[in-house]
């Protein structure tokens, strides 16, 4: 499994850089990818799923938000899942307070995420990174 940073989402949760605390959560993510709770929100593309991830870091609590696109039933692709980092919140942000439908700040800042996530992961390339594999 591997954990994708879009350049939008790097920039806009961590200022940049992806620090430290963060790529331990990330490795423990990996370990234990059963442990995030999935969640279903209306107009997701086709074999698009949502995980929201709980974690506790020595900066505090974190709600991480994913979404993960599994391939077509194609043995060439492989079973390999990659999660799309979407929100890297800390509990008492708005939006990391409740990652949910029912939350209109996590409504409204979603479906930019979301889009602009799925931009920087089509356009990446080798010679023109927009993502940050972990």
């Amino acid at each position: 499994m591997d954990i994708i940073v879009p350049y939008s989402i790097r920039k806009k949760e961590f200022g940049g850089t992806v620090p430290d605390e963060a790529q331990k959560i990330f490795g423990k993510i990996k370990e234990k990818p059963d442990l995030a709770e999935t969640i279903s929100l209306k107009g997701l593309p086709a074999r698009t799923t949502l995980h929201k991830f709980y974690a506790t870091s020595d900066g505090g609590h974190r709600r991480l938000l994913f979404f993960c696109r599994r391939p077509q039933a194609d043995p060439k692709l492989g079973d390999s899942d990659e999660w799309v980092l979407l929100f890297y919140r800390n509990k008492g942000d708005l939006v990391g307070d409740n990652m949910s439908r029912k939350n209109p700040e996590f409504s409204k800042q979603f479906w930019n995420r979301m889009l602009s996530a799925i931009d920087d992961v089509a356009s990446d390339t080798p010679s023109t990174p927009r993502c940050e594999t972990f």
